[in-house]
């Protein structure tokens, strides 16, 4: 699952509601940064579409929202 869609599953919106992630990352630079190599342990976090979104080396993405909304907070892994 990508990052656009982790944050659309956990906003309950589909993708093509959502801002185009070049806007909120350099996604050549994540790409580039995220190697898979399990002897370097990289995190990369970022805002995008109101969600705190944390990309790990292992191609986990977590999302959580960047404050806490009426309804309570919405975290989402993948």
């Amino acid at each position: 699952m990508t990052v656009s869609e982790t944050v659309s599953d956990a906003l309950g919106e589909p993708v093509d509601a959502l801002p185009p992630l070049s806007d909120a990352i350099d996604t050549d630079g994540l790409d580039a940064v995220m190697t898979g190599d399990s002897s370097h342990d990289v995190t990369v976090a970022f805002s995008y579409a109101g969600m705190t979104v944390f990309v790990y080396d292992d191609s986990t993405v977590y999302v959580c929202p960047e404050r806490i909304h009426e309804d309570g907070p919405t975290d989402a892994r993948v």
